[in-house]
């Protein structure tokens, strides 16, 4: 019988099997078990012989049925690639001339299955000895094939995009996502957003020598941090020691120029005068405008992983922003307080627009969301009764009565959210050089766990599948997704652009997800991962396809019809090339201009150099392999960039499960005049295994400024030098606290070099958290914050 007649009469026994079983061969196959993005899927499946088959002579097949009017177009799997059947003869995925009782079936690998909406998988076999061709027609005849996989629908970009509210679509949507019986809103997972990783320094205006500013993502975006300076005056929130803390002290000191030590002494204090609940955590300086702009959240916030995944962290949530008069030059006073009923995910300052990103919880008053029997009536009866502007945000100022922040025809919905939850994301533009502080706001249902910002747009992304979390740990769906939101910005006017989805996941760490992204040129470019967990660093994945094995992915959008289109993307069919090595994670990626660049690291730190100039045709330029790993990335000139991260020592039995042991910090000054051949043209590593640092954990603990040709670095360190007794000598031996200090560096951008300089100790002996300590570089002098605490020495 020919492959086409075969076809024939396969086309007859599948339609008989989707109505009914098809034969009674007793053989089994497992559950199918996916792996990958779309673009980039592998499925595999255990094929369970009949005990009468094994040792007999067996033909394995896969079958393809896609869609195509009609019986759709067929096609077979062969080892290396998919035919399509035309004729005989018809080929065999698997020969086994004397077949065992299990077979691991591999239906895809690796590959593309974008555009395969509908299509369905077939595998079975057939025994013969003579011929594919036989053992087919045997396995039709007996009825050993069984439908295994069907791809399912793709979404289209209505299910991504937001669409305009109205109070009546904002009442439906409330009460379908609070009104569902026997089901608590409390247990889906919600995110936390901590901004990007700096990649510039914000420049302070009017300082007359050089002085290093806040570390920012993007030139001309300025960033929220404990304290600002203008090259004239430092501003710094007191510490957590001070009085009253959680009030808000705000803190203003004189740099000056004198040949005594240097110092910084001080000018006036301000007790902002925030609410009981409230505590100061950020400033903007608005130099212009002689004003400071103090940002106050809920005091004793959920640790990051713990608010993460208890989303009642957010029902209760509330910001407050103070607006400072510092006109006089001995006196700062409050001008204007506002306090709004939702919990803070990220700021930025253009200009003289103050953007919040702020999330909330709609909740309704007497409603027990567990549903119990005996609530059912009670809990329909108010949502019946249920007021939009009741569960939107509100906004107080000066203490005055709360009015809604945000009116329902200015707000979004997600109708096609794959989880939908009573989360309310407002984005709100105050105007600070208005004399009311004018301001204006957006919201949109659902949650968003990374904010991004450029000059031009604000970007907020959500993973589109419901995950867990274990070991502290995100766990994401096999093949997960993510939304990203598009918002044009013109000072108060927030103008919705469009949305999309890109394949995979921003990572484990919430400090990293928002760095995934970065725009240049109206063109974002986002890096995703596929990886469900973050555990298994020693499990090496068997599937040899490159595609496969990329831990990274990178996808490029571009605004086209109201919606973000990917226009380019890595690995690809062209380029299949992976990002990263098998077993590796994402570490730091920083977008700058044309170029990308990608730390993944497993054993050794992969440095990955892409060439973005072609938004869609990106390809890997070049990559660079050193020992240890850099969690960020920050530009020092043109062809530099300077990696901050740990050193690590091999280790072949396992060792922090990446196969190697992580020691001091290390600081890796990587030369790039050459994309297609970078080097680690210098390398410091500070103090031994326990050392840690605070731009680790917050991309505001490192200041640079720029003397002539020289790039001075410094960063706050806690030492651990001091070795356990006995010594072992062994990699993985944990040192312990020595002292916190300021480390401090000089590049030299012309001859490519890091010299390390006598280190500022701390004034405080015991070892304790860093994580709020800064430093300020002003000409030959440098400033030591220690969470409220100054010391001053020259540089």
């Amino acid at each position: 019988m020919s492959a086409l007649c075969q076809l024939r009469v396969l086309t007859g026994w599948l339609i008989l099997f989707v109505t009914a079983s098809a034969g009674a061969a007793p053989f089994h196959l497992s559950e199918v078990q996916s792996s990958g993005p779309e673009a980039s899927l592998s499925l595999q499946t255990t094929l369970t012989l009949a005990g009468e088959d094994v040792g007999k002579s067996v033909h394995v097949f896969v079958v393809a049925q896609v869609p195509d009017g009609g019986s759709g177009k067929w096609y077979a799997r062969t080892p290396k690639e998919w035919l399509a059947v035309t004729g005989a003869p018809m080929p065999a995925f698997q020969t086994h001339a004397v077949a065992g009782a299990n077979s691991r079936v591999d239906l895809s690998q690796g590959e593309d299955a974008r555009g395969l909406a509908g299509t369905h998988l077939y595998t079975g076999y057939g025994v013969s000895a003579e011929s594919a061709d036989a053992a087919f027609a045997e396995m039709l005849r007996s009825g050993r094939y069984r439908l295994v996989y069907t791809f399912p629908t793709a979404p289209s970009a209505a299910d991504w995009s937001l669409q305009p509210a109205t109070e009546s679509s904002l009442k439906s949507y409330f009460r379908e996502v609070l009104g569902v019986t026997g089901r608590s809103y409390l247990s889906t997972p919600w995110a936390l957003d901590f901004v990007a990783v700096a990649a510039t320094t914000a420049a302070a205006p009017g300082a007359a020598v050089a002085v290093s500013g806040t570390t920012v993502q993007e030139t001309g975006v300025d960033e929220a941090d404990r304290i600002k300076t203008d090259g004239i005056h430092v501003f710094s929130l007191a510490g957590s020691g001070a009085k009253s803390p959680s009030s808000g002290v705000l803190v203003r000191q004189l740099l000056q120029s004198s040949d005594t030590p240097p110092a910084l002494p001080e000018v006036d204090r301000l007790t902002i005068g925030f609410s009981k609940d409230i505590e100061a955590t950020g400033l903007y300086q608005d130099t212009q405008g002689q004003q400071i702009a103090v940002l106050g959240e809920a005091a004793g916030r959920w640790a990051m992983y713990d608010a993460w995944f208890a989303p009642q962290a957010w029902t209760q949530g509330v910001t407050e922003v103070a607006l400072v008069d510092t006109s006089s030059p001995t006196r700062m006073q409050t001008k204007r307080k506002l306090r709004i009923s939702a919990a803070l995910v990220g700021s930025r300052r253009l200009g003289n627009t103050l953007y919040l990103v702020l999330r909330s919880t709609a909740q309704v008053p007497g409603l027990d969301p567990w549903w119990p029997s005996d609530k059912t009536a009670a809990n329909q009866t108010l949502l019946d009764a249920l007021q939009v502007s009741a569960v939107l945000p509100t906004l107080s100022v000066d203490g005055g009565a709360a009015v809604p922040l945000v009116d329902a025809s200015h707000c979004f919905t997600q109708p096609g959210n794959a989880a939908k939850s009573p989360d309310v994301i407002s984005l709100v533009a105050i105007d600070l050089s208005s004399a009311n502080h004018r301001h204006a706001a957006r919201c949109f249902t659902g949650g968003t766990e990374a904010f991004y910002m450029s000059e031009q747009s604000l970007y907020l992304a959500t993973t589109r599948t419901p995950y867990s979390y274990g070991s502290r740990f995100p766990v994401y769906a096999a093949q997960s997704s993510t939304d990203v939101h598009k918002f044009a910005l013109n000072g108060l006017e927030m103008s919705y652009r469009g949305s999309g989805n890109v394949p995979g996941h921003l990572g484990f760490d919430q400090n990293r997800k928002s760095f995934r992204m970065g725009e240049h040129q109206g063109a974002l470019r986002v890096i995703t991962q596929s990886t469900t967990s973050w555990g298994g660093w020693g499990v090496v994945p068997t599937n040899t396809n490159s595609a496969q094995e990329s831990p990274g992915r990178l996808s490029i959008l571009q605004e086209s019809k109201g919606s973000l289109s990917i226009v380019g993307e890595l690995p690809n069919t062209k380029r299949p090339a992976p990002l990263g090595k098998p077993g590796e994670q994402l570490y730091a990626s920083r977008f700058l201009g044309t170029r990308g660049y990608l730390v993944t690291y497993r054993l050794t730190d992969p440095l990955y150099v892409l060439d973005l100039s072609n938004p869609a045709d990106p390809f890997i330029a070049g990559e660079l392999e050193v020992s240890g790993y850099s969690d960020y990335l920050f530009p020092v000139s043109e062809n530099l960039l300077l990696g901050v991260g740990k050193e690590a020592l091999e280790e072949s039995a396992g060792g922090d499960g990446r196969f190697a042991w992580y020691q001091g910090v290390k600081l890796s000054l990587i030369d790039l005049t050459d994309p297609a051949k970078p080097r680690e043209a210098a390398k410091s590593v500070i103090g031994r295994r326990g050392t840690d640092a605070t731009v680790l954990r917050d991309h505001h603990g490192i200041a640079l400024a720029q003397h002539g040709s020289t790039m001075r670095v410094s960063l706050p360190i806690s030492l651990h030098e001091t070795a356990p007794k006995p010594a072992t000598g062994a990699a993985n031996e944990y040192f312990y606290f020595t002292r916190s200090e300021l480390q401090k560096f000089d590049i030299d951008t012309a001859q490519k070099t890091l010299k390390v300089r006598a280190a500022l100790p701390s004034v405080l002996g015991a070892e304790r958290d860093i994580s709020k300590d800064r430093s300020i570089l002003w000409g030959e002098q440098v400033h030591y914050y220690q969470d409220g605490v100054w010391t001053s020495g020259l540089w």
